[in-house]
């Protein structure tokens, strides 16, 4: 699933897994999978990433709805 420098290749994320919307990423999580600084991922979510707050600064993310925003907005980011 991962390579040899920890990252997530596109095609091991699939979008079919019955419990894809159960699965929560953190701020980390979502950096490395998006390959992303922090700044950019303010970004993200001032463009609309959905997220959930769970403290002052901690952020919680539904894997599900950031593919979704991605493959909406994929056109934009470029």
């Amino acid at each position: 699933m991962t390579n040899p420098q920890g990252t997530i290749k596109k095609e091991d994320v699939t979008l079919t897994h019955p419990n894809l919307s159960k699965l929560w990423l953190d701020s980390g999580d979502v950096m490395r999978l998006l390959h992303c600084s922090r700044r950019t991922l303010d970004r993200l979510r001032a463009n609309g990433l959905p997220f959930y707050k769970v403290h002052t600064h901690y952020c919680l993310y539904k894997l599900d709805e950031v593919v979704a925003f991605i493959e909406n907005h994929k056109n934009t980011l470029e």
